[in-house]
């Protein structure tokens, strides 16, 4: 009995023991200063057909979202009541007031993810309450990791399609690059809030000169790319003694929706094509009073790797046709027959 007592007496205490000291408004006022941190703090009765894992899981989100909106007013604030008199060449290379310009085009919303945000939860009877937060110090770190980690994940991206580039692989090249828009928004992002959370942040820390050299890099590159594959195409197709432009034109439309520019020379090319096809009658035979022409579309590829001066593709290919009506209409079908062939090993090779 004395045991059970004993139990009794001090259980009061051990329930107030599980409460955590964040709970109390004081407390995080005394040991998470505004001067040092930012925080967010949210408390809730968990609803009658809410079960404890959903309560905490909402009431977790709603502490994160009040942290990150202290970090955004801070932005606000830092951007609307500094004087503009620091003035730095920003990433767009233009002279402008720095904080004239963040108060214009800053923008962070609530569910961005702040770097070296904490969260804890608890339960308190039928309330359940959750505290984040983040010291400045660390999320100026964080940010900073942020910043150089992007930029060299941008440098690496760009290197690896200059060398996709030098082998003839532009359209490789210009996929490689492609996400670098969202990569040199998410630096420009980190780098306004560093801006605004470090009171000692200048151009060198927040890597002005490497992220202008980047972004200057990258609009030469996607310019360059922007037309993809630029290729040569030498096509003679004939019909009887008579041209045929169609497979001419079937192969360039097909091409020119996977990026592909055509160029008058092979000196200006990344790859040289080189088509000669040519139709032949073979037989006609009548079958219970109808006559189906046939024919025949000998065709010889070749494909030169300009860069390399190389060929890297020869051979030949043979299509038959057929018609009811007569010997070049049985050509014209060998012709749609053999095109998309001819356009499939292209393809294959200058990707």
């Amino acid at each position: 009995m004395r045991k059970i007592l004993f139990l009794l007496a001090f259980m009061p205490i051990m329930a107030a023991a599980q409460t955590p000291s964040w709970y109390d408004a004081d407390f995080r006022r005394i040991n998470y200063p505004s001067e040092e941190y930012f925080t967010g703090f949210s408390v809730r009765q968990i609803a009658g057909d809410e079960n404890e894992s959903t309560a905490l899981s909402k009431v977790k989100d709603a502490a994160r979202v009040e942290a990150v909106s202290s970090v955004r007013v801070h932005v606000q604030n830092v951007t609307e009541d500094q004087t503009h008199s620091k003035s730095v060449e920003t990433t767009m290379g233009l002279m402008e007031e720095i904080y004239e310009t963040f108060d214009s085009h800053t923008v962070l919303t609530v569910d961005v993810e702040l770097p070296g945000l904490k969260t804890e939860t608890c339960r308190k009877g039928n309330e359940v309450a959750a505290f984040a937060y983040v010291k400045r110090r660390d999320l100026i770190r964080q940010l900073d990791k942020a910043v150089t980690v992007n930029l060299t994940k941008a440098e690496s991206q760009m290197d690896m399609a200059d060398e996709m580039t030098k082998q003839g692989r532009k359209i490789d090249a210009r996929k490689q690059i492609e996400t670098l828009d969202k990569t040199f928004a998410e630096i420009e992002r980190d780098q306004k809030l560093l801006l605004a959370v470090d009171k000692d942040a200048d151009e060198e820390s927040l890597q002005l000169s490497d992220t202008r050299r980047l972004q200057q890099r990258y609009v030469r590159m996607s310019s360059e790319l922007k037309h993809g594959i630029n290729i040569y195409l030498n096509c003679k197709a004939d019909m009887f003694g008579n041209s045929y432009p169609t497979l001419t034109n079937t192969i360039k439309g097909e091409l020119s929706e996977i990026g592909c520019t055509f160029v008058t020379s092979a000196a200006e090319a990344d790859w040289a094509v080189y088509v000669t096809a040519n139709a032949r009658e073979y037989n006609a035979p009548t079958i219970g009073g109808h006559t189906t022409y046939f024919a025949y579309i000998d065709a010889t590829l070749a494909i030169d790797k300009v860069v390399t001066n190389q060929r890297i593709y020869e051979d030949a290919l043979t299509e038959k046709g057929g018609h009811t009506h007569n010997y070049t209409e049985a050509a014209r079908d060998g012709y749609k027959q053999i095109a998309p062939k001819i356009i499939e090993l292209i393809n294959q090779y200058i990707k």
